[in-house]
């Protein structure tokens, strides 16, 4: 009876041995993007849970923000820890403390599941861009009017691309440099006659009197000790197209 009951504990510590498998939290995304630069006040945050395993299902997580990697590291959320009893892991709203404009966040996150617990994911990040008006020092530079000599013959109204083109001084090396920049219009930027960024027709249009959209980049390997120039092209683009004075529309 005493062997019957021993191998019985055995089978049954073995089935419970056999049910925990490895698990990993991944792919980890900040309004659905990858270490993005954002200016949303409660960003969402994302993972995925993966196992080799079948029928895992994620019971709790816990989430931690930093607001450097090392404290992330020594985990350490002084921004916000947040354990919670949820299977969701899908636009969890961040909840911790007020975000500050151009800062980076660090994040983590580790999921306890039916089979097991993982460990802490890999980290990432996501930086917040310009989050309030009183960011905006710069002033629109352009043209407000149009000359007779922007109508041609055929009464079409026509304005040509502007050159923008300021030159800077560079005291030490930079830590980071980030360049905030729209148009009315279309753009594009030089820093040190190197082009900034990979896209075409940008900004995004939008409905100019209500919304202006802006483009974010890190710049700091473009910048060098001394001397530096940025230039900006700026084109039509949406905000003013070609027109045919002559004609009328009918609504």
């Amino acid at each position: 009876m005493k062997k019957i009951v021993m191998l019985c504990c055995f089978a049954s510590t073995l089935i419970a041995c056999m049910e925990k498998v490895s698990v990993e939290a991944v792919n980890l995304r900040c309004e659905n993007l990858d270490n993005p630069v954002i200016d949303v006040s409660a960003p969402r945050l994302s993972w995925e849970t993966v196992s080799e395993g079948r029928d895992v299902r994620q019971k709790l997580y816990r989430i931690l923000v930093s607001s450097s990697l090392e404290k992330l590291n020594n985990d350490e959320g002084d921004m916000w820890d947040s354990k919670v009893k949820s299977d969701n892991s899908v636009y969890v709203t961040y909840e911790g403390e007020p975000l500050s404009s151009r800062t980076e966040y660090y994040w983590k996150v580790k999921v306890k599941t039916n089979k097991g617990e993982s460990k802490w994911s890999k980290p990432a990040s996501w930086s917040m861009g310009l989050t309030d008006k009183s960011d905006w020092q710069a002033k629109w530079t352009g043209l407000d009017t149009i000359s007779e000599k922007d109508v041609v013959k055929e009464q079409r109204t026509r304005l040509a691309a502007r050159y923008f083109r300021k030159e800077f001084n560079v005291a030490k090396k930079v830590e980071k440099a980030v360049l905030y920049i729209s148009g009315l219009g279309l753009y594009e930027a030089y820093i040190n006659a190197g082009r900034i960024g990979e896209q075409v027709l940008s900004p995004t249009p939008t409905d100019y009197s209500k919304v202006v959209k802006y483009n974010t980049f890190d710049v700091t390997s473009q910048l060098k000790e001394g001397n530096n120039a940025i230039g900006v092209i700026l084109g039509n683009g949406r905000f003013f197209t070609m027109r045919n004075r002559n004609v009328r529309n009918f609504g």
